[in-house]
């Protein structure tokens, strides 16, 4: 009986730590989505900056 609660007890813990490093890497991929997101958003902005001032100058020139 004292031999089957400790492997209910091992397998409880080995599933709570395979949990905790799913979770860390989902929230690690998560992480990386938000910052290729800001990325692109950056680019984009930047090239609408860029186009801005390239209809100014064509405007005044």
């Amino acid at each position: 009986m004292n031999t089957q609660s400790d492997i209910k007890l091992t397998d409880q813990l080995e599933r709570e730590l395979i949990e905790r490093e799913l979770g860390t890497q989902s929230l690690g991929f998560a992480h990386d989505v938000k910052r290729a997101i800001a990325f692109v958003q950056n680019v984009i902005e930047r090239l609408q900056i860029q186009a801005r001032k390239a209809k100014v100058a064509y405007a005044n020139g």
